[in-house]
């Protein structure tokens, strides 16, 4: 709940934001946005995980799908991943990277990122012609150094 609404600070965003989850799980990270009136979405390669997020909020668009066929044609104001640390191929978070970036006509929040990959997370985000990016601690359980990249489409 806490990060959700950090995020929704950080990105100036309201009630009405179209707000889009790349690996949403069971749609728990956006249950906060959902429950205060904006529009959310996701995907997921788990089926049950997608059924979940349907039972639960019902107006949400959800589907099950990989992250690398996130589909750009379809644009969400925001879009959302906190799954870059469970992939360690770079080319691969890249292109993720990248189709999110696509997709989002306002930014991208790319959350909980192990420390590691700052330097590439700072090229990456500058390749795909992102702006106004900002990082900054990230605050997680259990406690790793990391951090948050927001950037501005």
């Amino acid at each position: 709940m806490e990060l959700a609404e950090h995020v929704a600070e950080t990105l100036d965003i309201g009630s009405g934001t179209r707000v889009f989850e790349v690996d949403c799980g069971r749609g728990d990270f956006l249950a906060p946005f959902h429950d205060n009136g904006y529009i959310v979405g996701g995907t997921d390669r788990d089926v049950g995980a997608i059924t979940d997020a349907m039972a639960s909020m019902p107006e949400g668009l959800f589907q099950v799908a990989t992250a690398e066929a996130l589909d750009p044609a379809v644009p969400w104001h925001v879009v959302i991943c906190r799954t870059f640390s469970a992939n360690p191929d770079p080319d691969y978070m890249r292109g993720v990277l990248a189709r999110m970036f696509a997709k989002a006509t306002h930014a991208i929040a790319v959350l909980d990122v192990p420390e590691e990959r700052r330097q590439w997370m700072l090229h990456a985000l500058a390749e795909i012609g992102a702006s106004a990016i900002q990082f900054e601690a990230a605050r997680s359980e259990p406690a790793r150094e990391g951090f948050h990249a927001f950037a501005r489409v």
